[in-house]
Protein backbone atom coordinates (compact mmCIF):
# COMPACT_ATOMS: atom_id res chain seq x y z
CA UNK A 1 0.00 0.00 0.00
CA UNK A 2 1.30 3.70 -1.10
CA UNK A 3 1.84 5.91 1.92
CA UNK A 4 -0.42 8.62 2.02
CA UNK A 5 0.39 12.60 0.72
CA UNK A 6 0.08 15.08 3.91
CA UNK A 7 -1.48 18.12 2.70
CA UNK A 8 -2.07 20.75 4.81
CA UNK A 9 -2.55 18.23 8.08
CA UNK A 10 -5.04 16.23 5.59
CA UNK A 11 -3.96 12.62 4.48
CA UNK A 12 -4.94 11.95 1.09
CA UNK A 13 -4.14 8.69 -1.04
CA UNK A 14 -4.39 7.68 -4.41
CA UNK A 15 -5.17 4.22 -5.78
CA UNK A 16 -3.74 2.37 -8.97
CA UNK A 17 -5.85 2.74 -12.13
CA UNK A 18 -6.78 5.24 -14.68
CA UNK A 19 -10.55 5.54 -13.19
CA UNK A 20 -9.11 6.73 -9.90
CA UNK A 21 -7.99 10.04 -10.72
CA UNK A 22 -8.98 12.08 -8.15
CA UNK A 23 -7.43 12.35 -4.79
CA UNK A 24 -10.08 10.44 -1.83
CA UNK A 25 -10.01 10.82 1.96
CA UNK A 26 -8.27 7.54 3.50
CA UNK A 27 -11.01 5.15 4.90
CA UNK A 28 -12.53 5.38 8.41
CA UNK A 29 -10.23 3.23 10.78
CA UNK A 30 -11.93 -0.13 11.58
CA UNK A 31 -13.74 -0.54 15.11
CA UNK A 32 -12.14 -2.75 17.04
CA UNK A 33 -13.77 -6.64 17.35
CA UNK A 34 -13.76 -8.05 20.41
CA UNK A 35 -10.11 -10.13 20.07
CA UNK A 36 -8.84 -6.52 19.62
CA UNK A 37 -10.05 -4.58 22.93
CA UNK A 38 -7.12 -5.98 24.66
CA UNK A 39 -4.12 -4.83 22.51
CA UNK A 40 -3.24 -1.26 23.13
CA UNK A 41 -1.79 0.51 20.35
CA UNK A 42 1.57 1.31 20.79
CA UNK A 43 2.82 5.04 21.16
CA UNK A 44 5.63 5.99 20.49
CA UNK A 45 7.46 8.48 23.19
CA UNK A 46 7.68 11.97 22.05
CA UNK A 47 11.79 13.02 22.28
CA UNK A 48 12.58 15.76 24.16
CA UNK A 49 15.74 18.25 22.99
CA UNK A 50 18.87 17.88 24.56
CA UNK A 51 19.68 20.08 27.66
CA UNK A 52 22.98 20.70 28.29
CA UNK A 53 23.75 22.21 32.03
CA UNK A 54 26.95 24.07 32.92
CA UNK A 55 28.56 24.56 29.84
CA UNK A 56 30.25 27.87 29.68
CA UNK A 57 31.78 27.61 26.18
CA UNK A 58 30.14 29.80 23.23
CA UNK A 59 30.38 28.97 19.61
CA UNK A 60 28.25 30.17 17.07
CA UNK A 61 28.62 26.03 15.33
CA UNK A 62 26.65 25.24 19.07
CA UNK A 63 28.44 21.66 18.51
CA UNK A 64 28.93 19.82 21.88
CA UNK A 65 26.56 21.64 23.80
CA UNK A 66 28.25 25.25 23.31
CA UNK A 67 26.00 28.22 23.14
CA UNK A 68 25.54 31.28 21.14
CA UNK A 69 23.78 34.46 21.60
CA UNK A 70 20.66 34.26 19.48
CA UNK A 71 19.84 30.68 20.68
CA UNK A 72 20.15 30.41 24.70
CA UNK A 73 18.26 32.44 26.42
CA UNK A 74 20.56 32.23 29.55
CA UNK A 75 23.30 34.11 27.17
CA UNK A 76 20.57 37.04 27.00
CA UNK A 77 19.47 36.71 30.97
CA UNK A 78 22.88 37.30 31.55
CA UNK A 79 23.56 40.32 29.50
CA UNK A 80 20.68 41.82 31.28
CA UNK A 81 22.19 40.87 34.68
CA UNK A 82 25.33 42.36 33.90
CA UNK A 83 24.06 45.75 32.48
CA UNK A 84 21.49 45.73 35.00
CA UNK A 85 24.19 45.41 37.89
CA UNK A 86 26.54 48.40 36.68
CA UNK A 87 24.65 50.81 35.08
CA UNK A 88 26.06 54.12 35.75
CA UNK A 89 24.46 56.78 33.79
CA UNK A 90 21.41 58.31 32.29
CA UNK A 91 21.64 55.94 29.05
CA UNK A 92 18.63 55.66 27.48
CA UNK A 93 19.96 54.48 24.34
CA UNK A 94 22.77 51.96 23.87
CA UNK A 95 24.58 55.42 21.75
CA UNK A 96 24.59 57.42 25.61
CA UNK A 97 26.35 54.08 27.22
CA UNK A 98 30.10 55.39 26.95
CA UNK A 99 32.86 52.72 25.42
CA UNK A 100 34.47 52.31 28.87
CA UNK A 101 31.20 51.06 30.15
CA UNK A 102 30.56 48.48 26.84
CA UNK A 103 34.20 47.19 27.80
CA UNK A 104 33.68 46.37 31.00
CA UNK A 105 30.29 45.28 30.73
CA UNK A 106 32.00 43.09 28.09
CA UNK A 107 35.16 42.29 30.54
CA UNK A 108 31.90 41.13 33.38
CA UNK A 109 30.32 39.06 30.73
CA UNK A 110 34.03 37.05 30.09
CA UNK A 111 33.96 35.80 33.67
CA UNK A 112 30.49 33.87 32.69
CA UNK A 113 31.20 32.75 29.19
CA UNK A 114 34.55 31.29 27.27
CA UNK A 115 35.35 30.85 23.91
CA UNK A 116 38.20 30.74 21.54
CA UNK A 117 40.64 33.53 21.33
CA UNK A 118 40.81 33.18 17.56
CA UNK A 119 36.62 34.34 17.29
CA UNK A 120 37.27 37.15 20.10
CA UNK A 121 35.78 40.01 17.66
CA UNK A 122 32.79 38.28 16.53
CA UNK A 123 31.71 37.35 20.33
CA UNK A 124 32.44 41.11 20.79
CA UNK A 125 30.41 42.30 18.14
CA UNK A 126 27.42 39.67 18.98
CA UNK A 127 27.98 41.11 22.39
CA UNK A 128 27.45 44.44 21.69
CA UNK A 129 24.11 44.00 19.16
CA UNK A 130 22.07 41.73 22.49
CA UNK A 131 23.39 44.85 24.80
CA UNK A 132 21.74 47.00 22.81
CA UNK A 133 18.73 45.40 21.93
CA UNK A 134 18.69 44.09 25.80
CA UNK A 135 18.59 48.00 26.91
CA UNK A 136 16.56 49.13 24.54
CA UNK A 137 13.93 47.07 26.02
CA UNK A 138 14.84 47.28 29.71
CA UNK A 139 14.43 50.84 29.12
CA UNK A 140 11.47 51.27 27.35
CA UNK A 141 9.54 48.43 30.41
CA UNK A 142 11.13 50.70 32.67
CA UNK A 143 9.42 53.53 31.15
CA UNK A 144 5.81 51.77 30.68
CA UNK A 145 5.70 50.60 33.99
CA UNK A 146 6.28 54.00 35.37
CA UNK A 147 3.19 55.16 33.45
CA UNK A 148 1.28 52.63 35.51
CA UNK A 149 2.64 51.84 38.78
CA UNK A 150 4.68 55.46 39.38
CA UNK A 151 7.76 53.61 40.39
CA UNK A 152 10.97 53.33 38.52
CA UNK A 153 13.29 50.25 38.36
CA UNK A 154 15.59 49.98 41.49
CA UNK A 155 18.91 49.33 39.08
CA UNK A 156 18.67 53.16 37.83
CA UNK A 157 19.42 56.03 40.43
CA UNK A 158 17.03 58.45 41.03
CA UNK A 159 19.80 61.22 39.78
CA UNK A 160 19.95 59.25 36.25
CA UNK A 161 16.17 58.43 36.00
CA UNK A 162 15.45 62.37 36.12
CA UNK A 163 17.42 63.09 33.05
CA UNK A 164 16.21 60.78 31.78
CA UNK A 165 12.72 61.92 32.25
CA UNK A 166 13.62 64.79 30.93
CA UNK A 167 14.97 63.34 27.60
CA UNK A 168 11.50 61.59 27.11
CA UNK A 169 9.37 65.08 27.54
CA UNK A 170 11.70 66.64 24.98
CA UNK A 171 9.50 66.95 20.94
CA UNK A 172 12.15 65.05 19.36
CA UNK A 173 11.81 62.16 22.25
CA UNK A 174 7.96 62.01 21.89
CA UNK A 175 8.08 62.21 18.12
CA UNK A 176 10.12 59.19 18.02
CA UNK A 177 8.19 57.07 20.57
CA UNK A 178 4.82 58.13 18.92
CA UNK A 179 6.33 56.79 15.49
CA UNK A 180 7.18 53.42 16.68
CA UNK A 181 4.24 52.99 18.54
CA UNK A 182 1.95 53.81 15.43
CA UNK A 183 4.42 50.38 13.53
CA UNK A 184 4.07 48.37 16.78
CA UNK A 185 -0.17 48.97 16.59
CA UNK A 186 -0.12 48.79 12.46
CA UNK A 187 -3.32 47.08 11.17
CA UNK A 188 -1.16 45.68 7.91
CA UNK A 189 -3.80 46.50 5.53
CA UNK A 190 -6.28 45.37 7.76
CA UNK A 191 -4.80 42.30 9.37
CA UNK A 192 -4.63 43.61 12.53
CA UNK A 193 -1.23 43.99 14.84
CA UNK A 194 1.06 41.34 15.20
CA UNK A 195 0.84 38.01 17.10
CA UNK A 196 2.49 34.86 17.72
CA UNK A 197 3.11 31.93 20.76
CA UNK A 198 6.53 31.84 21.26
CA UNK A 199 6.93 33.90 24.38
CA UNK A 200 10.46 34.78 25.21
CA UNK A 201 12.17 31.96 22.97
CA UNK A 202 13.85 32.81 19.46
CA UNK A 203 12.38 31.28 16.51
CA UNK A 204 15.83 29.12 16.21
CA UNK A 205 15.17 28.16 19.75
CA UNK A 206 11.94 26.57 18.27
CA UNK A 207 13.49 25.27 15.18
CA UNK A 208 16.20 23.78 17.45
CA UNK A 209 13.44 21.89 19.74
CA UNK A 210 11.42 20.75 16.08
CA UNK A 211 14.88 19.29 15.04
CA UNK A 212 15.52 17.57 18.34
CA UNK A 213 12.30 15.76 18.00
CA UNK A 214 13.05 14.32 14.63
CA UNK A 215 9.95 17.10 13.26
CA UNK A 216 9.71 19.37 10.17
CA UNK A 217 12.15 22.12 11.10
CA UNK A 218 11.09 24.54 7.80
CA UNK A 219 10.17 27.81 7.61
CA UNK A 220 6.18 26.70 7.75
CA UNK A 221 6.51 24.50 10.34
CA UNK A 222 8.87 27.54 12.59
CA UNK A 223 5.89 29.71 11.64
CA UNK A 224 3.07 27.59 12.69
CA UNK A 225 4.76 26.34 15.83
CA UNK A 226 4.66 29.67 16.99
CA UNK A 227 1.62 31.50 15.59
CA UNK A 228 -0.97 28.13 15.75
CA UNK A 229 -2.73 26.78 18.86
CA UNK A 230 -2.83 23.39 19.44
CA UNK A 231 -6.90 23.06 18.21
CA UNK A 232 -5.83 24.84 14.75
CA UNK A 233 -6.44 28.02 14.92
CA UNK A 234 -4.24 31.07 14.47
CA UNK A 235 -3.54 33.47 16.39
CA UNK A 236 -2.34 36.16 13.64
CA UNK A 237 -4.64 36.60 10.79
CA UNK A 238 -1.68 36.98 8.41
CA UNK A 239 -0.28 33.76 9.55
CA UNK A 240 -3.66 31.91 8.60
CA UNK A 241 -3.75 32.88 4.96
CA UNK A 242 0.15 32.25 4.45
CA UNK A 243 -0.29 28.61 5.85
CA UNK A 244 -3.57 28.54 3.93
CA UNK A 245 -1.65 30.00 0.58
CA UNK A 246 1.33 27.35 1.47
CA UNK A 247 -1.18 24.71 1.33
CA UNK A 248 -2.83 25.67 -2.03
CA UNK A 249 0.65 26.14 -3.90
CA UNK A 250 1.28 22.60 -2.77
CA UNK A 251 -1.77 21.11 -3.82
CA UNK A 252 -1.19 23.06 -7.13
CA UNK A 253 2.29 21.86 -7.08
CA UNK A 254 0.34 17.70 -6.64
CA UNK A 255 -1.79 18.76 -9.56
CA UNK A 256 0.62 19.80 -11.65
CA UNK A 257 2.63 16.09 -10.79
CA UNK A 258 -0.81 14.06 -11.50
CA UNK A 259 -0.96 15.84 -15.22
CA UNK A 260 2.30 14.50 -16.04
CA UNK A 261 1.79 10.85 -14.61
CA UNK A 262 -1.94 9.60 -15.14
CA UNK A 263 -1.59 6.19 -13.88
CA UNK A 264 1.01 6.27 -11.09
CA UNK A 265 1.34 9.14 -8.61
CA UNK A 266 4.79 9.69 -7.54
CA UNK A 267 5.99 12.27 -5.33
CA UNK A 268 9.80 12.50 -3.63
CA UNK A 269 9.66 14.37 -0.41
CA UNK A 270 10.84 18.12 0.33
CA UNK A 271 14.12 18.87 1.36
CA UNK A 272 14.08 21.94 3.85
CA UNK A 273 15.35 24.04 1.32
CA UNK A 274 12.62 23.46 -0.95
CA UNK A 275 9.81 23.92 1.35
CA UNK A 276 11.78 27.23 2.87
CA UNK A 277 11.89 28.41 -0.96
CA UNK A 278 8.51 27.82 -1.51
CA UNK A 279 7.78 29.86 1.56
CA UNK A 280 9.66 33.04 1.16
CA UNK A 281 7.87 33.19 -2.38
CA UNK A 282 4.61 32.70 -0.89
CA UNK A 283 4.87 34.96 2.26
CA UNK A 284 6.97 37.20 0.43
CA UNK A 285 9.73 39.89 1.30
CA UNK A 286 8.80 42.85 3.23
CA UNK A 287 10.62 46.21 1.85
CA UNK A 288 12.75 46.17 5.08
CA UNK A 289 14.26 42.65 3.06
CA UNK A 290 12.19 40.45 6.25
CA UNK A 291 10.01 37.45 5.98
CA UNK A 292 7.16 37.40 8.03
CA UNK A 293 6.81 34.39 10.33
CA UNK A 294 10.65 33.92 11.04
CA UNK A 295 11.88 36.04 13.46
CA UNK A 296 15.79 35.37 13.73
CA UNK A 297 15.80 32.89 11.49
CA UNK A 298 16.23 36.17 9.00
CA UNK A 299 19.76 35.36 8.20
CA UNK A 300 18.80 31.77 6.65
CA UNK A 301 17.25 33.34 3.99
CA UNK A 302 20.58 34.87 2.04
CA UNK A 303 20.01 37.78 -0.11
CA UNK A 304 21.21 38.88 -3.59
CA UNK A 305 22.69 42.12 -4.44
CA UNK A 306 18.92 42.85 -5.90
CA UNK A 307 17.27 41.83 -2.71
CA UNK A 308 16.20 38.57 -4.34
CA UNK A 309 15.95 35.29 -1.65
CA UNK A 310 19.44 32.89 -2.48
CA UNK A 311 18.71 29.24 -1.35
CA UNK A 312 21.39 26.93 -1.22
CA UNK A 313 22.69 23.47 -0.14
CA UNK A 314 25.00 24.74 2.40
CA UNK A 315 22.91 28.17 3.89
CA UNK A 316 23.11 26.76 7.24
CA UNK A 317 27.14 26.48 7.51
CA UNK A 318 27.36 29.97 6.73
CA UNK A 319 28.35 31.28 9.66
CA UNK A 320 30.43 28.32 10.49
CA UNK A 321 32.48 28.66 7.65
CA UNK A 322 33.19 32.15 8.25
CA UNK A 323 33.87 31.76 11.57
CA UNK A 324 35.99 28.97 10.45
CA UNK A 325 37.98 31.84 8.26
CA UNK A 326 38.32 34.60 10.96
CA UNK A 327 39.98 31.41 13.12
CA UNK A 328 42.28 30.85 10.27
CA UNK A 329 43.39 34.38 9.62
CA UNK A 330 43.96 35.21 13.22
CA UNK A 331 46.30 32.43 13.35
CA UNK A 332 48.25 33.05 10.37
CA UNK A 333 48.19 36.89 11.55
CA UNK A 334 49.50 35.28 14.59
CA UNK A 335 52.22 32.98 13.29
CA UNK A 336 53.30 36.35 10.61
CA UNK A 337 53.79 37.99 14.00
CA UNK A 338 55.96 35.56 15.80
CA UNK A 339 58.20 35.49 12.47
CA UNK A 340 58.67 39.12 12.43
CA UNK A 341 59.83 39.26 16.38
CA UNK A 342 61.86 36.27 15.40
CA UNK A 343 63.50 38.51 12.53
CA UNK A 344 64.19 41.40 14.78
CA UNK A 345 65.79 39.44 17.36
CA UNK A 346 68.28 37.73 14.87
CA UNK A 347 69.37 41.20 13.61
CA UNK A 348 69.91 42.31 17.33
CA UNK A 349 72.19 39.22 17.56
CA UNK A 350 73.57 40.02 14.73
CA UNK A 351 74.53 43.38 15.03
CA UNK A 352 75.89 42.04 18.80
CA UNK A 353 78.30 39.61 17.17
CA UNK A 354 79.55 42.19 14.55
CA UNK A 355 80.53 44.95 17.08
CA UNK A 356 82.10 42.31 20.04
CA UNK A 357 84.30 40.89 16.73
CA UNK A 358 85.46 44.29 15.17
CA UNK A 359 87.94 44.83 18.37
CA UNK A 360 90.01 47.89 18.50
CA UNK A 361 91.77 49.56 16.26
CA UNK A 362 95.80 49.48 15.73
CA UNK A 363 97.42 52.94 16.84
CA UNK A 364 100.19 54.57 15.37
CA UNK A 365 103.25 56.02 17.60
CA UNK A 366 103.17 59.13 19.69
CA UNK A 367 104.93 62.21 18.08
CA UNK A 368 105.75 61.60 14.83
CA UNK A 369 104.74 59.40 11.37
CA UNK A 370 105.35 55.96 11.18
CA UNK A 371 108.42 54.57 9.70
CA UNK A 372 109.28 51.47 7.93
CA UNK A 373 111.87 49.40 8.96
CA UNK A 374 115.41 49.67 6.93
CA UNK A 375 117.03 46.55 5.32
CA UNK A 376 121.08 46.58 5.41
CA UNK A 377 122.69 46.93 2.17
CA UNK A 378 125.21 44.07 2.04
Amino acid sequence: MRSPIIIGGRSYWRTLGPQAADLQRPPSPRLPNSQDENIEPHEQPEELAPVHRDVRVLHPSRMNGAKWFKNNTEVSTRVRKIIEGDFKGPWYSWKKVPQFYRDTWFSTFKTFFEWDASIENLVKANFDALAATRLKGMVSLAKSDFKKKGEKPEWILEKFWTIMEAYWKTPKAKDKSEKARASRLSKRGGLGAHCHRAGSRSYVKVQDVLKANNEDSSFIAVMRKTHQKSDGTFVDEKARLISEKYDEYMLQRLAHIESSNADVLTMEPLTIEEKNEIYVKVAEISKQGRVFGVGSLQNEVPMTLDGSPVFTQATEQVETFNVRVTELETKLQRSRDETLLFQKRLETMEKILLSGSAGPSASTPSGGTSTSSQVPMG
